[in-house]
């Protein structure tokens, strides 16, 4: 018997959220403050269904500080080149996947990462997938990396203000989909891939 694997993508800015179970609830802030953090969190989940009846889906979440340009230049200003970038704002991108992952010729085992990249004009946009966790986005251990993997870079026809993490399951092979990192004029990608 087969096994079908199917993905589905739900994009969330968590600044706003109120979860309906009253697990998550945002306190005003206190007076003569700002009422929204420049860089709320935000997150990309993407659900894996296995086909076994009854199992719980398994999942791939990303939690980043989501930074807005407001007019500033992406790469080379807010994106520093030659550099490591936390990818995204305040504390760490954090990566986690219930499966067993492929990312770009990177194996990815199940569990939870720091999400970082490097990025330069003449070498391009790499992501960099590290161990360590729960730090601040500027504490960088490249002892701690797992690896690095080379992302494709594709010019927008509009600027996008806000920097988006997203993921984006293939509609031509099961069990795959595509990382993208977006902000200003350009979009970074690559493949991500279940590995059974």
């Amino acid at each position: 018997m087969r096994r079908y694997v199917t993905l589905s993508v739900v994009a969330l800015a968590s600044a706003a959220i109120v979860s309906a179970q009253g697990g998550m609830t945002m306190a005003a802030p206190p007076a003569g403050k700002l009422s929204v953090q420049p860089s709320p969190r935000a997150t990309a989940v993407m659900s894996i269904s296995t086909g076994v009846q009854n199992a719980a889906p398994m999942k791939v979440t990303v939690d980043y500080g989501q930074p807005f340009a407001r007019g500033r230049a992406g790469e080379g200003g807010l994106i520093p080149s030659g550099t490591v970038w936390r990818t995204g704002a305040n504390a760490s991108t954090t990566f986690t996947t219930d499966a067993n992952l492929r990312i770009g010729s990177l194996a990815v085992p199940k569990g939870t990462y720091s999400l970082y990249s490097l990025w330069s004009a003449t070498a391009g946009m790499q992501l960099i997938i590290n161990k360590a966790t729960g730090q601040w986005g500027t504490e960088y251990n490249q002892a701690m990396d797992l690896g690095r993997v080379p992302m494709t870079a594709k010019t927008l026809a509009d600027a996008r203000d806000a920097f988006v993490i997203s993921l984006e399951p293939a509609t031509t092979a099961p069990a795959s989909a595509t990382l993208h990192l977006t902000w200003g004029k350009t979009d970074f990608s690559v493949p991500v891939a279940i590995v059974p």
